[in-house]
């Protein structure tokens, strides 16, 4: 089974990190990540990028 994992978030620079290697220790891989970001003013596009 392929899963594709979307995660919505504003403002969340601080707990972004953590959902993200959430998602990469899983034991099956998702076939994709999707972060969709609402307009945050608090650097969460910088974290979305460095990921």
């Amino acid at each position: 089974m392929k899963v594709s994992v979307i995660i919505p978030c504003y403002n969340v620079a601080g707990l972004l990190p953590k959902a993200l290697d959430s998602v990469r220790r899983q034991s099956r891989p998702p076939l994709e990540v999707v972060v969709v970001d609402d307009g945050s003013t608090d650097g969460t596009w910088a974290v979305i990028e460095a990921a």
